[in-house]
């Protein structure tokens, strides 16, 4: 038996046998190396991938908070907002797996890899401390760096929460875009991102104010074109049905 042989045989021991991973769909032992789902369930799990340009308008949106500005250039939106997608971002974001993150990555890279897009770094939306500290990392930012080693691209901690106001999943569409006004801003020094192009990666989309909001300030210093990857989309005319 080899070197490399024993030690996959002591990881395995020590991963898969000791401390075994759960399938967050179904409950069933999978191996750590499955990205926290088994391999039935996966084949639940759809894209249906939306692509919107700059020119696009949020025509539901637009009736409730009026039409706004969109500084994204273009971006894409992997999947519904429904079970089983809604059951994993739970899981990912709220029961701590972190491989879950790994896995919509790879998704976003299926998606990415079908746009004509050039980007020159990415970057991801930042979440509150205190979500920091409980949660153990950023989910958009887990996913970034993955998809940062597949394009071999840096990777740029780019932006922060300055103003820490109330969750956005507690506001309505109109209070959603005057908390995120003011509520982010750039971190300085950051990377020569003038006249670069950035791919920014978040998990959920519902009304577009935080990605809207991130995109503006990411122009406003200097960066020419802003690309977004987003796991999960929850278009307000579903939401207010």
């Amino acid at each position: 038996m080899t070197i490399d042989t024993i030690k996959k045989t002591i990881h395995y021991l020590m991963t898969d046998i000791l401390f075994p991973s759960f399938c967050s769909i179904c409950g069933k032992i999978i191996s750590n190396n499955d990205f926290g789902v088994c391999s039935q369930c996966k084949r639940m799990i759809y894209m249906d991938v939306k692509n919107y340009t700059c020119d696009y308008i949020f025509k539901v949106e637009e009736k409730i908070h009026g039409k706004r500005k969109w500084f994204l250039d273009d971006g894409v939106w992997l999947f519904k907002y429904e079970r089983p997608v809604t059951k994993l971002i739970y899981a990912m974001k709220f029961k701590h797996n972190k491989s879950i993150a790994m896995l919509f990555a790879q998704y976003c890279i299926d998606a990415i890899n079908k746009m004509e897009w050039h980007f020159d770094y990415i970057t991801y939306i930042p979440v509150t401390k205190d979500r920091l500290l409980k949660r153990g990392f950023n989910q958009s930012e887990v996913m970034a760096r993955h998809i940062g080693k597949m394009y071999n691209k840096d990777v740029l901690n780019l932006l922060y929460i300055k103003n820490e106001k109330a969750a956005q999943k507690k506001l309505s569409g109109n209070e959603r875009f005057i908390n995120t006004y003011q509520k982010y801003e750039t971190i300085q020094n950051s990377g020569d991102i003038i006249d670069k192009s950035v791919l920014i990666v978040d998990d959920v989309y519902t009304t577009g104010a935080t990605i809207n909001e991130c995109a503006r300030l990411l122009k406003k210093n200097g960066v020419q074109h802003v690309y977004a990857s987003i796991v999960a989309y929850a278009m307000l005319k579903e939401m207010i049905l």
